[in-house]
């Protein structure tokens, strides 16, 4: 039988957790799946842990690459493989709740125009476990105007339209930013991207990630591919508004209050017709509590909130708060449910704070 959802991996060097996030996969409440992994040349015991678990279940497909092709060209080697009507991606050292699946898939018909939908999740790291994402913004618009500023979509917790990902693919170019690029691509081509706001992920965070260890590539990828987004929907960044861009609004090394205010004056003008001026705001004032978090005093944030309407900001920290609330309150239960004992909550919206 043909499967509804085919479930992309690619794995390199990862005996420490492929065995749990396989297992995670194999007790899906939704079972007509298939799982394609691709062993990216792994040098420790991967393909061992691979062979037996496929032996177990036969929707597990393994192909071994016979170079180190990374990421971008495996999942793409993964998706040529793919045969379900959707393709969910799946990280090795991830964890899908059961119901993940069965979700996430009735989400995709109940909304045909959605290409790709992103779900919300759970961090762990040292055994503690803490919501991800809450309070967010789960529509098109926002998460089209939030990849202005940042990457609001978490990439193992996608699941598309298989003819969607066939068209697109990775870039096999970028390293580690080939998320962004897709999303930001996908955008630019009119598909529709949103978040089904179900915690149904954990996602490990460790000091092996890519995103721990290769921050000074990051920073010139996403600054190529921001600029052809900022290019085709509004206008480029110029060499100065480049490098405040980089450092102090995606990744907020650097936050400065006073160059945030010039580029939020900028960004307002050149919006124009491709994006509502309200979303805007609500992506430049989600930088804006980074900044609160990244330690920015509670003077400089009051100054930056007072170049906003005041009736956007009630408005909008009103829902946001509420919205938090809601999401951390379910991925608690979720917590609660799985019987994980070290968790968090996390602070709703803490831009007025003492």
């Amino acid at each position: 039988m043909k499967p509804d959802i085919s479930v992309i991996m690619s794995v390199y060097n990862g005996e420490t957790y492929i065995e749990e996030a396989i297992e995670s996969v194999i007790k899906q409440t939704f079972t007509n799946w298939e799982l394609i992994v691709i062993n990216d040349c792994s040098t420790d015991s991967t393909a061992e842990i691979l062979d037996r678990i496929s032996l177990r279940d036969e929707r597990i497909k393994v192909h071994t690459n016979e170079v180190n092709l990374r990421l971008p060209a495996s999942l793409n080697k993964a998706i040529s493989f793919s045969c379900g009507k959707y393709i969910a991606r799946m990280d090795a050292d991830d964890i899908c709740l059961p119901d993940r699946f069965e979700k996430q898939y009735k989400f995709m018909e109940e909304n045909s125009d959605v290409a790709l939908s992103s779900c919300r999740f759970m961090t762990v790291k040292n055994g503690v476990y803490m919501s991800g994402g809450a309070g967010g913004r789960c529509d098109n618009q926002a998460l089209r105007a939030m990849l202005l500023v940042a990457n609001p979509i978490l990439h193992p917790g996608v699941i598309a339209k298989s003819e969607v990902m066939k068209k697109f693919n990775y870039d096999t170019g970028l390293t580690c930013t080939e998320d962004l690029e897709l999303w930001t691509r996908m955008m630019m081509g009119e598909q529709k991207i949103e978040i089904l706001p179900e915690c149904l992920l954990i996602y490990r965070l460790h000091d092996k990630q890519i995103t721990s260890t290769t921050l000074e590539r990051q920073h010139s990828e996403v600054l190529k591919i921001q600029q052809k987004y900022y290019g085709t929907l509004l206008q480029k960044l110029d060499e100065k508004m480049q490098e405040f861009y980089i450092s102090g609004i995606y990744f907020k090394e650097n936050a400065d209050i006073d160059k945030f205010l010039e580029y939020a004056k900028w960004l307002k003008r050149v919006s124009g017709k491709n994006f509502d001026k309200k979303t805007i705001s609500y992506a430049l004032l989600e930088i804006l509590a980074e900044y609160k978090r990244c330690g920015v005093s509670k003077t400089d944030v009051v100054k930056a909130m007072l170049s906003f309407n005041p009736f956007f900001l009630m408005k909008e920290i009103t829902r946001r708060k509420q919205t938090a609330k809601k999401d951390i309150a379910k991925c608690m239960k979720v917590a609660s449910d799985l019987g994980l004992k070290q968790t968090s909550g996390t602070r709703e919206f803490p831009i007025f704070e003492k």
